[in-house]
């Protein structure tokens, strides 16, 4: 006879399964039967497949205290005792249940088998006790069968409830429509206001559209008197009227006009004019119009005196500026780009021709003048002809501000 050792007999961890008709046939009666298929149906109905283990892990995990809590001793109560489980197996079970479960109402229906099973209620359970189905009302079980009393307390705590929600539902069906009523006054309000607003925006853009019209008017006006005559040929006014005080004079006119240089071609002086007077009218000196528009100080001095034809980027700028018409400008800027020699020799020789007092332009030519006039083929000075190039140079671009500047404040100093 061998004495080593002896390996255990496995036994299965699967629980032994007894159907419905086994658990009939042990129990002392159908109600017991009933009872115990009813617990079976809580772990098969939540936990599913393999519920029992999952009895005892919650068990181990929610703290529910039971002597001797095995797998072999729930399925023992569960399959071979007579009367159904034990109330306290039955509590373990309810409470391993999942949160979501009504647990109130389980736990009053299993009371109700347990009384049917065992003739009497739960020891030491004081809770209510549902009847259950197709079962008649307990003789020791008061709450089991609802009385009367009982019937009319619960109507009326649902009558009350009734009240108390349809209240509260009033009260916000009732905040509901006064804010949608206060949301449409405020609308209304805000679409009088917009209409308002949009009325006095385009009042104001008509009027600011009739001022950018005299602006551009007035410029034109001011380009045409220059292309047309030069200053010599001018007449005088027939009314001189005297300047009108300081303090009501807010544009200045024709003071940066009289920088415009007199010896440069009527193109260039022309879009010089245009841009002195859109200066005068916004009110700007050369120095602060230099700083908005980014473009160096004596730069801008050349393009205001007509020594100096803006680039395409100063142009852009200065319109921007002076808020200006930009096609009139570019117009200008083309025609002061392309000017030719005939041109100057057009304005030297206007500038030439000296009227004597008192005597109209027109007059017989066979008429002496007092003062002969010069010499129309008179050529300029070569500092004259060193600023022309070098405006010329600046404006294909050859140079940057900065040496521009340099190189005209050197030739400057020459004299």
């Amino acid at each position: 006879m061998s004495t080593g050792h002896r390996a255990a007999p496995r036994r299965n961890a699967r629980p032994y399964v007894v159907d419905e008709a086994t658990i009939r046939e042990r129990s002392s009666n159908p109600d017991a039967a009933e009872y115990t298929l009813y617990i079976r149906s809580l772990i098969d109905d939540y936990w599913g497949l393999g519920g029992q283990a999952k009895i005892i892990e919650v068990a181990g995990q929610r703290g529910l205290a039971f002597p001797g809590l095995t797998r072999q001793k729930l399925s023992e109560q569960l399959s071979r005792y007579s009367l159904g489980p034990t109330w306290e197996m039955t509590e373990l079970i309810i409470g391993c249940l999942p949160d979501s479960c009504e647990i109130a109402s389980i736990r009053a229906l299993a009371a109700g088998w347990y009384e049917c099973a065992r003739g009497q209620r739960p020891h030491g359970y004081n809770g209510p006790v549902s009847r259950p189905p197709g079962k008649p009302g307990q003789r020791n079980v008061p709450e089991s069968e609802p009385a009367v009393p009982v019937l009319q307390r619960k109507i009326a705590r649902l009558q009350e409830r009734l009240k108390t929600e349809t209240a509260r539902y009033l009260d916000n069906l009732r905040a509901s429509e006064n804010s949608r009523h206060h949301e449409t006054r405020r609308a209304n309000q805000l679409e009088a206001q917009f209409h308002q607003v949009r009325d006095e925006l385009l009042r104001i853009r008509g009027v600011a559209a009739e001022v950018a019209t005299i602006r551009e008017e007035y410029a034109r006006k001011c380009v045409d008197l220059e292309v047309v005559a030069a200053p010599a040929l001018r007449g005088t006014p027939i009314i001189d009227l005297p300047e009108p005080p300081a303090a009501r004079r807010r544009i200045r006119f024709d003071h940066l006009v009289a920088t415009i240089d007199p010896q440069a071609p009527p193109a260039r002086r022309a879009l010089a004019r245009y841009l002195c007077v859109y200066a005068e009218i916004v009110g700007v000196s050369p120095a602060e119009l230099a700083s908005r528009a980014d473009i160096a100080t004596t730069v801008t001095a050349d393009i205001l005196a007509a020594r100096l034809v803006p680039t395409t980027a100063h142009a852009a700028r200065l319109a921007a500026v002076l808020d200006c018409d930009p096609d009139t400008l570019r117009h200008l800027t083309v025609a002061a780009s392309s000017a030719t020699a005939l041109d100057e020799c057009f304005w030297s020789i206007a500038e030439t021709m000296k009227t004597a007092p008192g005597e109209a332009v027109g007059s017989d030519p066979d008429t002496a003048s007092p003062s002969p006039p010069t010499d129309p083929t008179t050529q300029s000075s070569p500092i004259a002809e060193r600023l022309r190039q070098l405006a010329v140079i600046y404006r294909d671009g050859l140079i940057s501000d900065s040496e521009y500047s340099e190189q005209r404040e050197r030739i400057l100093g020459e004299l």
